[in-house]
């Protein structure tokens, strides 16, 4: 068990309010996966319609996010993938908490950010030659940055003992109309395990920099529907914890929270099929203007921005 005697007031504070070390968790409900089940499949007949007989829609968890304006899933559609400074950090920083939590965080935080660059390196997609082709400063720099997230977490979050299993960016994946239709998912941290009695997960993502509230919540039951249909027992809670602010935003899982998440699923996946497979007029877009934007390749001629003077 977690030595409480070496915890500082976070950690402690984590143990209490988010993990709730020593309530009682809430009972499984045996029906719920299969009722969730049969709800997205109708809600989603029409949807599959729109896919051709030789093809599928495959909708990440980013691409869902994407879809807060037309106009950036479908530069998601088109461009191809690029690494970039801030996915590179992420990947890092999420990486070496993975190797912290496995080596129990006994190796200098150096060394696992360093591990975790030779793994991105030889991970594919062209990781290697994007690495190679940064200035040392600019490595430096991103390597520092992940160290500082690492850090940040081991000084957060209390040592997470074997016995709740704690595991980090576990798929999630669901499939609809015998394949026809995916969704996939990775919640940065999962602690605990389904169980035929109680429900006993607890769903975390890890943020840095400023909060979304309605997205990061929306991500969040996302995760609690794909994990409740893949393990068929709910999660009892999702988190999105804000590292900056060793805070977080914590949401207690019931069947409305899941049927909200799986309304707001089936409505985008209906969109997303729109937009790939029988895509309107780009007059007909809804373009929404946000943070997105310094993301997409569209951004420069978008009409929803304002040009410059």
């Amino acid at each position: 068990m977690v030595d409480l005697a070496a915890c500082n007031p976070v950690q402690r504070r984590i143990l209490d309010e988010l993990l709730s070390v020593g309530a009682s968790r809430p009972p499984a409900e045996p029906a719920l996966a299969d009722r969730l089940a049969r709800r997205l499949h109708e809600l989603t007949g029409d949807v599959v319609d729109l896919i051709p007989p030789d093809d599928r829609l495959f909708v990440s968890k980013g691409r869902l996010d994407a879809l807060m304006c037309d106009g950036r899933y479908v530069d998601q559609l088109d461009a191809p993938f690029e690494w970039a400074p801030p996915l590179v950090r992420g990947t890092l920083a999420h990486t070496g908490i993975e190797m912290d939590l496995a080596g129990e965080q006994s190796r200098d935080a150096t060394a696992v950010v360093d591990y975790a660059w030779q793994q991105l390196a030889t991970s594919g997609k062209g990781a290697g030659e994007y690495l190679a082709s940064l200035g040392g400063v600019e490595a430096d720099a991103l390597r520092a940055d992940a160290r500082r997230t690492v850090l940040d977490f081991r000084d957060q979050f209390p040592p997470l003992p074997d016995a709740w299993q704690p595991r980090t960016e576990q798929p999630l994946r669901y499939q609809l109309h015998g394949g026809r239709v995916v969704l996939q998912g990775k919640p940065d941290l999962q602690i605990g395990r389904p169980t035929a009695d109680f429900r006993r997960m607890l769903l975390v993502d890890l943020k840095t920099g400023g909060r979304a509230p309605l997205r990061h919540r929306a991500d969040m039951r996302l995760y609690a529907l794909l994990a409740t249909l893949k393990h068929g027992v709910a999660p009892f809670r999702v988190a999105t914890y804000y590292l900056d602010e060793a805070a977080w935003d914590a949401e207690d899982v019931d069947e409305d929270v899941l049927e909200a998440a799986l309304r707001d699923v089936a409505g985008k996946l209906r969109r997303a099929a729109h937009l790939e497979f029988a895509r309107p007029p780009e007059s007909q877009f809804d373009l929404v203007v946000g943070p997105q934007c310094g993301w997409c390749g569209r951004a420069g001629t978008c009409p929803a921005l304002p040009a410059d003077d």
